[in-house]
């Protein structure tokens, strides 16, 4: 299980985070839900020390994260694999490199045991090996994501976090992602968190869902549970008017 604190977080005079409490249970998807300018990336980058919290605690099974040292750190790192909104991949390399980097820096394998794991993550994925040698900007959104995803299953994390995963995106490849989301969870029962404004993609990947907003997170319960009153109530219109 995931624990989150009492977490803040500010830059300069703006207070992004004011107070996010939190639990994510084990092998659960949990959507985190809210309109752009609630601070969702914060908090997500947060939850994985990409950003320092000013104060609160977080927690993996028991462990606080923000009392580790570096080399602590980068070993906790090790079981979780995050998808950026971008997909960060790395520009100068092709997509073979990008798939094959984990395993040769963290794992020491040779080129003969890397290409059967990256083929087979590449067809998890629904891309061929015929982008092995491209570069992401020959590759479009989609399949830019799609590597991304592929990435995060080549590295059989305990948790994989989502950072508007659908953004950017044609309904094709949204729902196509959303898919994947789906098959990567049940494949190495991951625990999933996606922040997202895509309520299509909450309804289509979460177990629970969470709602940010203002910096706070008001209600956590079920997508059965979210309706267009409540989105209301708490959004004052502005949520619904934006989608």
């Amino acid at each position: 299980m995931i624990k989150i604190r009492n977490v803040k977080k500010s830059f300069e005079n703006q207070k992004i985070l004011k107070g996010i409490n939190l639990d994510i249970h084990d092998n659960e998807s949990l959507v985190i839900l809210g309109p752009s300018g609630q601070g969702k990336t914060v908090l997500i980058k947060t939850m994985v020390r990409l950003l320092e919290p000013d104060s609160g605690k977080i927690e993996y099974e028991g462990l606080n994260i923000l009392k580790l040292n570096k080399i602590e750190l980068a070993a906790f790192r090790q079981s979780i694999a995050f998808v950026f909104q971008n997909s960060a991949l790395f520009d100068f390399l092709d997509v073979r490199e990008n798939l094959s980097l984990y395993l040769r820096m963290h794992k020491r394998m040779t080129d003969r045991e890397i290409e059967p794991i990256i083929q087979e993550a590449l067809k998890f994925v629904g891309l061929g090996s015929e982008v092995l040698e491209k570069f992401p900007e020959e590759l479009s959104g989609g399949m830019r994501k799609r590597v991304a995803i592929a990435r995060a299953l080549i590295k059989q994390p305990k948790y994989v976090f989502y950072d508007e995963p659908t953004t950017g995106l044609d309904k094709t490849n949204a729902e196509k992602v959303s898919e994947l989301i789906l098959m990567l969870k049940n494949k190495i029962s991951a625990t999933s968190v996606i922040v997202t404004h895509d309520i299509d993609l909450m309804y289509a990947v979460s177990d629970r869902v969470a709602l940010l907003r203002d910096g706070k997170i008001p209600f956590v319960g079920t997508k059965e549970e979210i309706t267009s009153e409540t989105l209301e109530r708490l959004y004052d219109g502005g949520f619904l008017h934006e989608l």
